[in-house]
């Protein structure tokens, strides 16, 4: 397989290709998302990739050299709308009807979710070395993100006054959750795109973490303290639930979990006695 790299003079529609003829694409829309939703997405990101096929021809006719495409391979997470594969095979006539030099007489659109490789799944979702490289950050960068989402620290400086009355201390708590913020979720963003599988996994378990927040941890319950208990629980569930994910890795996520939490609302702390 030879895998087709984006980030120099743009995308062509494919992630990979094999020398008899099967290229592949990948993409996972941002969920939760409702079934209408999810499928207009995914027609949507297969119609405009299929358009490179036409519109870059003359670049395709030279990365493929004799290897002529004969199964255009769409994978998803998973798809759950008859819709798509109708609208496959709609598009796969219509660009056999063109003739393009780089596409087969035989040229088809297979639709594929996650369970259509579930050995080749596991046996990667099992492999020990780490996915994703954590990055740190500088300074520089934690005052840039505070800066330009003043809302969002304003919430987490509310309720952590609640917390820690020491002005200083309690802007570096601010500070270190940010940047535990940032780590995570560039993390995640690097993770959606090389390994949409893992992404996908992540996400769900983190947003049914999210809506059992308010029984697990009233506000009347928790503590500052509390958040380290929070942490190590995601990081445990998610080696259960995510098994690809190395611990680095699982311990940013989890922070990043707490500090959206915090910023956006669903984990509150008690209002202090007056």
């Amino acid at each position: 397989m030879q895998v087709v790299p984006a980030r120099h003079r743009g995308d062509l529609g494919i992630e990979a290709f094999t020398y008899d003829g099967c290229a592949f694409q990948c993409y996972a829309a941002q969920e939760p998302i409702p079934v209408k939703e999810r499928y207009e997405k995914q027609r949507n990101k297969l119609t405009t990739d299929l358009a490179k096929l036409e519109e870059r021809q003359e670049k395709f006719v030279t990365l493929l050299g004799n290897v002529k495409i004969k199964r255009y391979m769409f994978m998803v997470p998973y798809f759950d709308s008859h819709e798509l594969v109708q609208h496959a095979s709609t598009k796969a006539s219509e660009y056999r009807a063109k003739s393009l030099p780089h596409l087969d007489a035989t040229f088809q659109i297979v639709v594929v979710d996650e369970d259509a490789y579930a050995d080749v799944r596991e046996e990667v979702l099992l492999k020990p070395r780490p996915l994703i490289e954590v990055q740190d950050h500088s300074p520089e960068e934690v005052a840039a993100w505070i800066s330009a989402n003043s809302r969002a620290v304003t919430t987490a400086e509310r309720k952590l006054q609640r917390l820690i009355q020491d002005d200083p201390r309690r802007i570096q708590a601010i500070e270190g959750l940010i940047m535990q913020y940032i780590k995570g979720e560039n993390a995640l963003a690097h993770m959606r795109r090389k390994y949409p599988d893992n992404w996908e996994r992540t996400t769900r378990y983190r947003n049914h973490k999210e809506q059992l927040l308010i029984f697990e941890y009233p506000s009347t319950d928790i503590g500052f303290n509390s958040l380290a208990k929070i942490a190590k629980e995601i990081e445990h569930e998610l080696k259960e639930d995510v098994p690809a994910l190395d611990s680095r890795l699982r311990n940013a996520i989890a922070w990043a979990s707490i500090a959206d939490w915090i910023m956006r609302c669903p984990l509150d702390f008690p209002s202090v006695a007056s």
